[in-house]
């Protein structure tokens, strides 16, 4: 095998990787506060790419800028849903996944006679290649990964050092305990939905230059997220950051071999391989 293509496929594995981090690390905030699974998660992805969209190919605002905008209009979005629609659902699994199919499908029509049915390409902010070591990469993908990197580095900080970080903590291992120290639960779970939003739809401005935007674009992603969930172990951060590195280089590399469905399978029996060994996911808890 050609290494120079080996490790261009490498990086591009890593890349995706980031983008399914950043979806998956959403779903599992969320699980893992209110115990709730929300299928509509892939919508706030949309958002953001469509977000990307109009912010700069329409009005030719910043990149940056406009995932900075992505972060808070989806974040402000998201913590309005968990307070009007989840919050009366929180720790009821049944009455969570009909309320977000509902959720799912108003904003997936919505969009649709918002947006149209027409895919939409957004312009690359940045342009070139990067030559390191006589291999030649994608600025864009190589800029793409940094910032995906930067954005769990920074989640991760805010988790373990932020007052809102360790209440996010203790309302994990035991909310009712949590409770009885002070905490607002309700505050807690709004803040954790937010985030989890907020970072679906970093992940879609982050992955819009690099392919279309469209009302049905989210439904790929959430099905990786949650490859990348029982991966990992249901409700384990560290777990959704490992299965998604996983995921991403098992498609980088198995593209070089395969054809597009047959690498959208391989997530399917990477899964099915794990669980056989490790029921509970890799880093996850029987």
């Amino acid at each position: 095998m050609d290494p120079v293509l080996l490790t261009q496929a490498l990086v591009n594995g890593v890349m995706l990787g980031m983008v399914y981090i950043l979806v998956a690390l959403g779903l599992t905030l969320v699980f893992s506060i209110m115990e709730v699974i929300n299928f509509a998660h892939g919508e706030f992805y949309m958002l953001g790419g469509f977000i990307a969209y109009y912010l700069v190919a329409g009005l030719g605002l910043n990149y940056l800028l406009t995932l900075v905008a992505a972060i808070l209009l989806i974040g402000a979005l998201g913590w309005v849903v968990e307070k009007i629609i989840f919050r009366p659902f929180r720790r009821d699994l049944l009455g969570a996944f009909i309320v977000s199919l509902g959720l799912l499908w108003v904003v997936q029509s919505s969009a649709l006679l918002a947006f149209g049915s027409l895919e939409k390409t957004v312009p690359s902010p940045f342009r070139g290649t990067l030559r390191v070591l006589g291999v030649y990469f994608s600025l864009e993908r190589l800029i793409v990964t940094v910032i995906g990197i930067v954005l769990v580095a920074g989640l991760y900080l805010f988790i373990q050092f932020s007052r809102d970080g360790r209440a996010l903590r203790a309302v994990t291992q035991d909310s009712d305990a949590a409770a009885l120290q002070g905490i607002n639960v309700d505050r807690v779970s709004a803040l954790a939905f937010a985030l989890g939003s907020a970072l679906a739809a970093t992940a879609g401005v982050l992955i819009a230059p690099l392919f279309f935007v469209s009302p049905f674009m989210g439904g790929l992603p959430i099905v990786k997220a949650f490859i990348i969930i029982i991966l990992g172990g249901m409700g384990s951060i560290p777990g959704a950051l490992l299965g998604g590195l996983i995921l991403g280089v098992a498609e980088g590399v198995g593209s070089i071999f395969l054809s597009l469905p047959a690498v959208n399978l391989l997530g399917f029996l990477i899964v099915i391989v794990i669980l056989l060994v490790r029921p509970q996911g890799l880093l996850g808890h029987a």
